[in-house]
């Protein structure tokens, strides 16, 4: 009876390692309370008082956030992503109004996370960026963002569509998030060796 709660726990552990939900649900937190601040900004007067720059700066603060976040789960460098930020950074400071710039953001958040940090085939990162970022950026379009409340909205409807990347694209457990092995079960694997004579 022991030996089998022995067995069904380690493979219980070993199931709960493979699978994790964790970067759905940061995604998913971390949109929210983007918009959340959105719509507080825009309640608080802050909208208006700073437009234009506001909502491009509320962009790209989310974008860097997450790029951080992002580079913690996939065991990346920090200065990885430094390029990227400094060159949105500079268009949003030139062109916060433009579509272009939000465009340009698209493709620099697509670039952070299919290029640095979950870097596959050119062909694979195009195609999943395309579904993602591209099918959030026209859902965003269509959302009609003209309002701080719409903005908040539409902030947390795109980080829906960002967590599929973790769903559809990266299921496993992010190469950082993996647990080390446990001691015991080590030693216990090297006993059993020992016993088998191996």
């Amino acid at each position: 009876m022991g030996a089998y709660a022995a067995e069904g726990s380690r493979e219980f552990r070993a199931d709960s390692m493979t699978t994790d939900h964790r970067p759905v649900r940061t995604t998913l937190i971390f949109g929210g309370l983007g918009g959340l601040v959105c719509c507080l900004a825009g309640w608080a007067g802050a909208w208006p008082l700073f437009w234009p720059w506001f909502p491009f700066g509320l962009v790209w603060c989310l974008i860097a956030f997450y790029a951080l976040v992002l580079l913690r789960w996939s065991g990346r460098r920090l200065p990885a992503v430094f390029f990227p930020l400094l060159v949105l950074a500079g268009v949003g400071a030139t062109l916060p109004t433009a579509g272009l710039a939000f465009g340009l953001a698209l493709a620099i958040f697509s670039w952070i996370r299919s290029g640095i940090c979950y870097p596959r085939s050119v062909v694979q990162s195009l195609v999943r960026e395309a579904i993602l970022c591209g099918g959030g950026g026209l859902c965003l379009m269509l959302w009609n963002l003209s309002t701080p409340v719409s903005w908040g909205l539409g902030i947390w409807f795109f980080s829906l569509l960002q967590a599929l990347f973790f769903v559809l694209f990266e299921p496993g457990r992010p190469p950082s998030e993996t647990s080390p092995p446990d001691p015991f079960d080590q030693a216990l694997r090297r006993i059993e060796e020992i016993l088998d004579g191996n």
